[in-house]
């Protein structure tokens, strides 16, 4: 949102007149002094007597008084060429109201306001850079021009400059003759999603952390404010004629080919085929007995609890039941294939990593003579490609290479040259200790001890088998029992890979067409330059000059650089003492204050404007029209 009143560190609200009076002044002052003076110390050295050291002395004196009167002239002459306040203020002022001119520029309706920084004026070529009189270079940020609409052709253009830490505002009432008595405005609209981190009850406002209720005692409409981009217009860059190459490609002829397929693939009629390692999915289902309720792999079983003046509790381990403590602990694992990961507990085997040659890769510039054969450098793992024709007769070329990789199957983990592959089907599970034994899952050891008693002033237990759920006359009972499980296998196979109706992994490609012999030769007025596929064909041209501009988004024309302009909204601008809510500015005092609710959730609202411009960046045209007020 766009705030009317920028940051100032000093205003000075000094008028145009009274400024340049001032500066007058000050020079005046200045000068006449440092004309007395030196007239004075002029009466005194020609009152020297003519002994020698009298007249060095006097003369290295001379010279001192000389040198301070003009360093004080010169730093006086220079204060009264500085541009003052009111200078840079007048500039501004002349070149706004000369680009306000066309109607365009303007506001479309009254109350609109539109803004042009000393920045853009600068990028856009209307103003020269600003200094005030110490050197000090003008804010391109906060200084800024704007026109505000007051009536059908009457408008305010505000100035503010800043400029070495002071500022200064000044309001020029300009009259401008509309083509015509009405202005053409586009309803515009755009949704907002903001993210609701605090919301206040009803008839409170959020700010900040805080929920403030306000006494509304004054409502008016904002002033909308737009931010204007002006047309740049620039020299275009020259290219004069010259020299450049046009290439071709040879002409290639062949003798009857083959087929080959990359490393690893074996050619199978037109395809070359690849096959890897079948993999296996297992899925299990689970069922219960009729009285149970299915969990997971288990059956869960409920009963009541029994009354009693004592409770069982475990030294370690979860109590089942009244009398058994349920222990558990982690499985070891021996591998029936490949090796064992210790940090992972699990079983692998491996094999040697693929060698693959990568793309092309840039392997940086170089540069050599133009009669210098690069073609001698080049291999089937090294290129070179033209970057530029230098001034000194050299070429400058990209350097491409391609370097072997290693990689491994889909899933399989790189370790140096080796790949390791883990399966669990390669590891056996089992339990260190005679009273531990393996779960059905596999998934821990477990072994069952004795619960302990301790007497209480009376507690609910359940069954032998049973665990107890909640307390008091609200105890229930209940246990797990392993489930009766369906088990069915699935093969698959790695990604890139398909299954085969007979189950197997495979990978095809396209094979290579590899030419038995061939021969690269040159249209007629053409050089060869290579070898074999890197053989290129060129010849020099002569080019003609030409005009061009730098950047993408600029226009040619003739022998200038057109940027059209832009118009932005950037929102709504209040008088002090208002605060704006919505399209209207509030004047309110504050009444309450309470701390905000902390929550996290984002909210959307559809905001609508009326604009003379229909393509605004970020609102979207709802094909609704009016005519200006």
């Amino acid at each position: 949102m766009y705030e009317e009143n920028e940051p100032k560190k000093k205003t000075k609200k000094t008028k145009v007149t009274h400024e340049k009076k001032f500066f007058k002044d000050v020079k005046n002052k200045k000068e006449k002094p440092v004309k007395e003076k030196a007239e004075k110390k002029t009466i005194k050295i020609l009152s020297f007597k003519a002994d020698y050291v009298s007249v060095l002395i006097r003369f290295g004196m001379f010279l001192l008084v000389a040198f301070v009167v003009i360093f004080i002239v010169t730093k006086v002459r220079n204060s009264g060429e500085a541009r003052t306040f009111a200078d840079n203020m007048e500039s501004m002022k002349e070149v706004a109201t000369s680009y306000y001119e066309v109607e365009t520029r303007r506001p479309a309706s009254v109350n609109e306001e539109v803004i042009m920084t000393l920045g853009d004026m600068e990028e856009a070529s209307l103003i020269d850079e600003l200094k005030d009189k110490d050197d000090n270079v003008c804010s391109k940020e906060y200084s800024y021009v704007s026109l505000v609409k007051t009536d059908s052709n009457l408008y305010d253009l505000v100035v503010y400059l800043s400029c070495g830490g002071e500022s200064e505002m000044a309001t020029y009432p300009l009259t401008y003759e509309d083509s015509s008595d009405a202005t053409l405005l586009y309803e515009l609209t755009r949704t907002v999603t903001e993210t609701e981190e605090y919301s206040c009850p009803s008839g409170y406002t959020l700010s900040g952390r805080y929920c403030i209720r306000y006494d509304t005692t004054n409502v008016i409409a904002g002033k909308p404010v737009y931010r204007v981009i002006p047309e740049k217009n620039t020299a275009a860059r020259y290219k004069p004629s010259g020299y450049e190459y046009e290439y071709v490609d040879p002409i290639v002829t062949t003798t009857p080919s083959s087929y080959k397929c990359p490393s690893g693939y074996t050619l199978q009629g037109n395809l070359c085929v690849k096959e890897g390692t079948v993999r296996y999915r297992t899925r299990t289902t689970y069922s219960c007995p009729n009285g149970a309720t299915p969990s997971g792999s288990r059956c869960l079983y409920t009963t009541s609890p029994s009354y009693s003046d004592e409770r069982p509790y475990c030294r370690r381990g979860t109590l089942v039941g009244n009398d058994s403590c349920y222990v558990t602990k982690e499985y070891s694992v021996r591998c029936l294939t490949g090796n064992k990961d210790s940090d992972l507990n699990a079983c692998y085997t491996t094999y040697t990593a693929y060698q693959e040659l990568s793309d092309w890769l840039f392997d940086g510039k170089v540069t050599y003579s133009e009669n210098y054969d690069i073609s001698r450098l080049e291999n089937d793992n090294r290129i070179f490609e033209v970057d530029a024709y230098l001034d000194n007769g050299k070429i400058r070329y990209n350097r491409y290479v391609r370097k072997y990789v290693r990689t491994c199957d889909d899933g399989d983990e790189l370790k140096g040259s080796t790949c390791r592959h883990y399966e669990e089907s390669y590891e056996e599970r089992y339990c260190t200790g005679s009273d531990y034994h393996l779960s059905s899952d596999q998934s821990e050891c477990y072994t069952y001890e004795e619960a302990r008693y301790k007497e209480t002033n009376g507690t609910y237990s359940c069954p032998s088998g049973y665990s107890k759920r909640g307390s008091g006359a609200n105890t229930t009972c209940y246990k797990y029992e392993k489930a009766t499980s369906s088990t069915s296998q699935t093969a698959y196979c790695s990604s890139g890979y398909d299954l085969t109706s007979d189950g197997k992994c495979v990978r095809t490609a396209s094979p290579t067409l590899v030419q038995e012999e061939v021969t690269y030769s040159c249209p007629d007025g053409y050089t060869k330059r290579g070898s074999g596929e890197s053989t290129t064909c060129y010849k020099k041209t002569t080019t003609d000059s030409y005009y061009y501009c730098s950047k993408s988004s600029a226009t040619l024309e003739g022998t200038r650089c057109i940027v059209s302009g832009s118009t932005t909204f950037r929102g709504y601008s209040c008088p002090i003492g208002y605060d704006v809510s919505g399209s209207n500015c509030v004047k309110t005092n504050v009444t309450d204050r309470i701390l905000a609710t902390e929550n996290d959730t984002e909210t959307s609202r559809t905001e609508t404007i009326w604009s003379k411009n229909k393509d605004l960046e970020g609102w979207t045209w709802t094909g609704n029209t009016k005519e200006a007020e």
